[in-house]
């Protein structure tokens, strides 16, 4: 069986996921967990925390072998299946999800993933995915060539201060963990897409 994290992790952003957009892709789903990794950032816990590690994927986007190595025991065990072009959490995967929230770490973790999956009710997946590709963790690795873990040394340093100065920025301390992610996000696109930096989007 995979890391039992990751495993919950999988099935309870598949579940969200499932209900919000009907469905979700492999990629869209590391970079979900991603999202609720840097919120439990935002929240002052280290990365080294978190469970499961994240590298840059050759498509500049977070990929986790142990979040996808869960994925593949989850397909495995009929409780992620295909729908078209989407996975979706099956009954058996939402039965299993149930069992999986009793358990007193997956409580907390629930919050930071609630949090990531939620700005899809202001952002689509794309939106989403686009954001990432201007996020400063994974620009900082695309620039050096490196395949180190995303979230490490300088990087988490940098995310730390960035999030320090957007609570101040938002004051007020919201339970809606949304909602440092979807300003964290829209910030991501407005630099991105600035007209200086058009000629490294790609």
């Amino acid at each position: 069986m995979s890391n039992p994290v990751a495993y919950f992790d999988v099935l309870s952003l598949g579940c969200k996921m499932t209900d919000l957009v009907e469905g979700f892709s492999r990629p869209e789903l590391h970079l979900f967990a991603y999202a609720a990794c840097l919120l439990s950032i935002y929240e002052g816990q280290p990365a080294s925390d978190w469970g499961y590690e994240f590298v840059a994927a050759g498509t500049g986007l977070p990929y986790a072998k142990e979040f996808d190595e869960a994925v593949d025991d989850g397909i495995a065990l009929m409780q992620i299946e295909q729908k078209g072009n989407l996975l979706v959490l099956t009954p058996d995967g939402r039965s299993e999800l149930e069992i999986l929230h009793e358990l007193e770490g997956n409580k907390l973790r629930e919050r930071f993933l609630t949090g990531a999956a939620d700005a899809l009710l202001v952002l689509n997946p794309g939106n989403v995915r686009e954001a990432f590709y201007y996020d400063p963790a994974i620009s900082y690795l695309k620039e050096g060539n490196r395949t180190d873990w995303l979230l490490n040394g300088p990087v988490e340093e940098r995310l730390y201060i960035n999030f320090q100065q957007l609570r101040q920025v938002l004051k007020s301390e919201s339970h809606d963990l949304s909602v440092p992610l979807v300003t964290w996000l829209k910030y991501l696109l407005q630099v991105g897409r600035a007209p200086e930096n058009a000629g490294h989007e790609n």
